[in-house]
């Protein structure tokens, strides 16, 4: 169970979601529903936040999540910024908060557990 919560992980992880973020992708072609986008990016970030509040080993809890947000929001919010310059791609204050979100309860469902 410890090499799943690695910094070797979570980087990987970090890449994996940065690299789909910006692979050009005509708008609306994948989408299932109107909305399903935000549920996808809603669902990396539980895991992302998941794997990263397991991996980062801070003693004080609320510095931990507090990390853990900070670290997850800016990935997200640094992947939409580089979306504004991808063809294909946009930036979404949406996207932001979906992944705003999903770090939020990644890191809650981490809370309960402890």
């Amino acid at each position: 169970m410890r090499y799943l919560f690695s910094f070797q992980v979570l980087f990987s992880y970090t890449i994996f979601i940065i690299f789909i973020s910006v692979i050009p992708v005509p708008p609306k072609q994948y989408l299932v529903f109107s909305g399903s986008d935000k549920v996808v990016h809603f669902l990396a970030y539980i895991s992302l936040a998941f794997l990263a509040v397991n991996t980062f080993k801070i003693k004080d809890k609320k510095i931990r999540y507090l990390k853990v947000f900070l670290y997850c929001f800016f990935v997200g919010f640094f992947i939409e910024c580089i979306q504004y310059f991808i063809p294909c791609r946009r930036f979404e204050l949406f996207d932001v908060l979906a992944n705003s979100l999903g770090a939020l309860t990644g890191a809650l469902v981490k809370i309960g557990e402890a």
